[in-house]
C-alpha cells in the first residue's frame, strides 16, 4: 500500500473517531484564543456545523472564565489540566450551563494548543437546585417546628413559622390562610412573609368552585384536601387569573398544603418559589408534615388558650368569692370587737403584726391572705363569752379564764363550714396552743400546730401586752418581745417565728398603729357591721 493510501487511511481513521467521540471536543489556540478544530458533538451543542466554529474565538461560546482558566494554565504549563464551569451561548442568545476541562498545552507544527472537552452540566445544576431547595425546606421545617414549641399564641405561632420558612432562603413567599364558612369560602391571611409578601396584596382567593377566585390551587386544596403544586405559572391553566400578578413579583412555582384545624376549619399553607420545579419529593414532603404540625400546634394552643381562659374565670370568681368573704370577715370582727372598747381593733392589729411576720418568713401573698384572715376572726368565739368577763378591770378568777377560753372551740365550731380556701378555722382554733403541749384547747404538740397558728400565737401575745387591757394600763413593745423571746426559749412558741417578729420591730422599726389608727379601725368594723344589711355589696368589697 502506498504511503499516500495510508495517510488517506489514517485521517479517515482519525475523522471517524474525532466525530463519533461522545464529549464535546475542541481544540484552541493557546495565544490567538481560536478554535482550530471542533468535532461534531460541540457543533451539536452549540447548535452549528463543526465547520463553522473553526476560526471562532472561543471565548464567544464560553465567557471570560474560561479565558481566565486559558491564562492560568499559559502561567503554569506544568499543570495536569483545569475544570471550570461556566455557560455555553446558544446560537440563539440562550445560555446552557457546562464543564469544560482543559488540558496541558502542547506544542503542534510551530502552536501551542490546548484540547478543551465540554460537558452539559443543566442536570447537574438542576440537581444542585433542588437539593439546595431540599436544604432550606428542610432547615424551615426545623426552625418551624421549635417554634411549635416556644410559640405563646397562635398569631405568633404563624408569624413565626412564615418567617421561618422564608429567612434566608429561595422561597419569596410563605403564608398561612383560614378558609372562611360557606357560600364563598373566603380565605384570610393569618399570616405571611418573604420578599414577595405583597403579591397577597390585592387579591381574592377562595375555596368555592362557583367562583373564579376558587378555580386556583388553594380551592383545589380546599376542596379535594389534597396539596397542589403549580410547576410553573407561566403554562399552568389554572392560574391563569393570577398569572401577570405573579410574574410581577418574581413567582414561579408554587406549593398549597391544606389541613384540617380541630376538625372545624380548614387551614392552607402556601409556599411560593422564584425557580421553576422547586418543590421535589424531598421539599413536598417536608412542607405537607410541616402542615400537620401547624395544625397540631393551633390546636394545641386553642386548647392552652381555653384552659388560661377558664383559669382566669376561675381565678376571677375565686376572688370575687374572697373578697365577699373579706367583707364578710370584717363585719363579724367589727361585731366582736363593738361593744369592747378595750380590745377594739385588736384583731385588725394581730392581722397586720402576723401578716408582717409572715412575710418577712417569705410567705406567698396567697398564704399571707389566708393569715389576715384568720387573724380578723381569731378571737370571734367571744361572742359567746358575757360582755362583764370581757371588760372585768381586775384579774379574772379561774372560772371567769375558763369561761374565756372556751372562745376558741366556740370560734372554730362558727368558722369550720365556712367554705375558705384556706384553713382559717384551724388557725383560730390552735392560736393558744403552745409547741410543748401547754396550751389549749386540745394541748397539741409541734407540728401538729398549724404554721399560721404558730404566727397567730406570737402576733396576740405582742399585741395583747403591747396595748391596754382592762385590768392594766400597756406594757410596751420591748417588754412584749421579752416575753415572747422567753416563752420561744421554753420551748413553747415557735423560736423562728419569734425571731422574724422581734427582727420587725427591733431592726425593721415596725410599730404598732396608734390610737388614731385604732379610732379608724373601729369605724371600719362598724361600716362593716352596716354592710351586713346590704348583702349583695359583698361581692365587691375588700376587709
Amino acid at each position: 500500500m502506498a504511503d499516500e493510501d495510508v495517510m488517506q487511511k489514517s485521517e479517515s481513521w482519525y475523522s471517524a473517531r474525532w466525530n463519533h467521540l461522545p464529549a464535546a471536543t475542541l481544540v484552541v489556540d493557546a495565544q490567538s484564543r481560536c478554535i482550530v478544530e471542533a468535532n461534531a458533538m460541540m457543533g451539536r451543542m452549540c447548535g452549528r456545523e463543526s465547520d463553522a466554529l473553526v476560526g471562532v474565538c472561543v471565548t464567544e461560546l464560553l465567557p471570560e472564565m474560561l479565558d481566565a482558566g486559558l491564562r492560568l494554565l499559559l502561567a503554569n504549563p506544568s499543570e495536569n489540566g483545569i475544570s471550570i464551569r461556566t455557560q455555553l451561548k446558544m446560537q440563539d442568545g440562550s445560555g446552557i450551563p457546562v464543564w469544560v476541562v482543559l488540558s496541558r498545552p502542547f506544542d503542534f507544527e510551530g502552536r501551542s494548543l490546548i484540547v478543551g472537552e465540554v460537558r452539559n452540566a443543566a442536570r447537574e445544576v438542576d440537581m444542585e437546585d433542588r437539593l439546595a431547595a431540599k436544604r432550606w425546606a428542610l432547615r424551615a421545617y426545623a426552625a418551624a417546628a421549635l417554634t411549635l414549641v416556644s410559640a405563646k399564641s397562635s398569631a405568633t405561632l404563624l408569624q413565626d413559622i412564615c418567617d421561618a420558612i422564608t429567612q434566608d432562603s429561595p422561597f419569596l413567599l410563605a403564608y398561612v390562610g383560614i378558609v372562611g364558612p360557606a357560600p364563598e369560602y373566603r380565605m384570610t391571611v393569618q399570616a405571611k412573609a418573604g420578599r414577595a409578601e405583597a403579591y397577597l396584596e390585592g387579591i381574592e382567593i377562595s375555596g368555592s368552585k362557583d367562583l373564579q377566585s376558587g378555580q386556583g390551587p388553594v380551592g383545589m386544596a380546599f376542596r379535594t384536601g389534597v396539596s397542589q403544586i403549580v410547576a410553573d405559572v407561566d403554562t399552568d391553566l389554572n392560574y391563569v387569573p393570577w398569572r401577570e400578578h405573579a410574574q410581577r413579583h418574581g413567582i414561579r412555582c408554587s406549593m398549597t398544603v391544606p389541613f384540617m384545624i380541630a376538625a372545624e376549619q380548614k387551614g392552607i399553607l402556601g409556599v411560593y418559589s422564584g425557580s421553576g420545579n422547586a418543590f421535589g419529593p424531598v421539599v413536598r414532603e417536608a412542607f405537607a408534615h410541616l402542615a400537620q404540625e401547624i395544625a397540631v400546634g393551633m390546636e394545641s394552643l386553642r386548647r392552652r388558650e381555653q384552659i388560661d381562659r377558664e383559669r382566669l374565670a376561675r381565678e376571677e370568681a375565686q376572688q370575687s368569692f374572697v373578697n365577699a368573704l373579706t367583707a364578710a370577715v370584717g363585719a363579724i370582727a367589727g361585731a366582736v370587737e363593738a361593744g369592747d372598747p378595750f380590745t377594739a381593733g385588736h384583731q385588725r392589729r394581730v392581722s397586720k403584726v402576723a401578716c408582717n411576720i409572715g412575710r418577712a418568713m417569705g410567705w406567698s401573698e396567697y398564704e399571707l391572705q389566708g393569715l389576715e384572715m384568720a387573724a380578723m376572726v381569731h378571737d370571734i368565739g367571744k361572742l359567746a363569752v358575757p360582755q362583764q368577763i370581757l371588760n372585768k378591770p381586775g384579774r379574772l378568777t379561774p372560772e371567769e379564764f375558763a369561761r374565756v377560753k372556751v372562745h376558741v372551740n366556740v370560734g372554730y365550731r362558727i368558722l369550720k363550714d365556712i367554705p375558705f380556701p384556706w384553713p382559717v378555722a384551724g388557725m383560730a382554733w390552735q392560736h393558744h396552743e403552745k409547741l410543748d403541749g401547754s396550751g389549749y384547747p386540745l394541748g397539741l404538740k409541734g407540728d401538729a400546730i398549724l404554721p399560721g397558728a404558730r404566727i397567730l400565737a406570737v402576733a396576740d401575745i405582742v399585741e395583747s401586752m403591747a396595748c391596754d387591757r382592762p385590768y392594766r394600763k400597756a406594757l410596751g413593745v420591748d417588754v412584749a418581745l421579752q416575753e415572747v423571746e422567753s416563752l420561744a426559749a421554753q420551748g413553747k412558741l415557735d423560736a423562728e417565728v419569734v425571731e422574724a417578729c422581734v427582727r420587725l420591730f427591733r431592726e425593721e422599726g415596725y410599730q404598732l398603729p396608734r390610737a388614731e389608727e385604732d379610732e379608724y379601725l373601729h369605724a371600719e368594723m362598724l361600716a362593716g357591721l352596716a354592710r351586713m344589711d346590704n348583702p349583695s355589696a359583698l361581692g365587691s368589697l375588700s376587709g
